[in-house]
């Protein structure tokens, strides 16, 4: 009497909305560090549930529930936590904002036209249309390690131009290859670095 899907691959998705929650929760208490290490944690989960879910033997009603609740975790983990991550890293003002506001909006209608392909089937390629939101679980890491080298201004003109370049990515439809083969080896192993060295900044500074 549960609604949903409880398999593998849904647990893995749930877990990757997990450790977005704990993102946002030390985002707001001040731990950009360790709310990194949270949201790369997502990526990670979500680099891998798709890999589980084509393994099982899914019968139709669970192969969309899979697709539908991916894009409402990535919502949460890839939109909405990048924005709360800047945020609360001191990157309030207005214009950087209407720059979060771009990526956002990008994001979003990024996940309701690939929803739309696949309610209608039509979403299967060996290339991504645009660049899919789960990069910014790279992106984002990569991106805050340039505040230990510049001053907050320069930082704060770079999140105001990254943001919204990051965002018109998300909706320009050019090809870029799924991940494959070797990629599920150096896409984490890039992942344990970042985590490792965001570990180690966190430890320093607290």
């Amino acid at each position: 009497m549960i609604l949903g899907v409880y398999n593998v691959a849904c647990l893995l998705t749930l877990s990757g909305a997990t450790a977005a929650m704990t993102a946002i929760y030390t985002a707001s208490t001040g731990k950009t560090e360790l709310a990194l290490v949270w949201l790369i944690l997502a990526g990670l989960a979500d680099l891998f549930d798709g890999v589980i879910a084509r393994k099982l033997a899914l019968n139709s009603f669970e192969k969309e529930y899979g697709v539908q609740l991916d894009t409402v975790v990535d919502v949460v983990a890839f939109v909405v936590t990048p924005f709360i991550i800047a945020f609360h890293a001191g990157m309030g003002s207005a214009w950087i904002l209407c720059g979060l506001a771009v990526f956002v909006l990008a994001g979003i209608i990024r996940l309701a036209h690939f929803n739309t392909l696949s309610v209608r089937s039509a979403n299967s390629s060996t290339h991504h249309h645009g660049l899919p939101v789960t990069y910014t679980a790279l992106f984002l890491p990569l991106l805050f390690i340039a505040r230990d080298f510049l001053t907050p201004v320069l930082f704060s003109a770079l999140l105001a131009v990254s943001f919204p370049l990051v965002g018109l990515l998300f909706v320009i439809d050019i090809p870029i290859r799924k991940p494959y083969g070797i990629f599920y080896v150096l896409l984490p192993l890039v992942a344990v670095v970042l985590i490792a060295y965001w570990l180690w900044r966190f430890l320093g500074t607290s």
